[in-house]
């Protein structure tokens, strides 16, 4: 099943739930979903791909990994570098809004999306 988490109402929801979605008043809002040249939500033609896994996570195993360093002289920091890459490389990708944070999950992500480009990400970013 494809989600969305919508910036606007702020629920992840399925494409046929948010299509129907009351807080966002836009019924036409997911009509050309599956390509992506455009955002659904805010018709931003920037957007990226990304790993649909929690980071925090991946943090997690590197700083135990770490942590078991002085008693496993630094195996446990290999073993467990691998088994966060191998985790990486069977997590699905999801696709990213720059301007509106719209993240689509469960989509299938053409090559023509490229993955988080910094420069990209500070042309969107909101000037203090």
């Amino acid at each position: 099943m494809i989600q969305v988490d919508c910036e606007v109402c702020k629920k992840t929801q399925s494409f046929s739930e948010a299509a129907r979605c009351g807080e966002c008043n836009n019924p036409e809002l997911f009509n050309n979903f599956l390509n992506f040249s455009e955002c659904p939500v805010c018709g931003c033609k920037h957007l990226y791909r990304k790993k649909d896994f929690n980071q925090a996570v991946g943090c997690i195993i590197i700083l135990i990994g770490a942590l078991l360093v002085p008693w496993t002289y630094g195996i446990s920091l290999l073993v467990l570098a691998l088994a966060d890459y191998l985790l990486y490389r069977r997590v699905k990708d999801s696709v990213e809004c720059y301007k509106c944070k719209s993240e689509y999950i469960n989509v299938v992500v053409q090559d023509s999306i490229k993955p988080f480009d910094h420069h990209t990400a500070e042309l969107y970013e909101p000037i203090n």
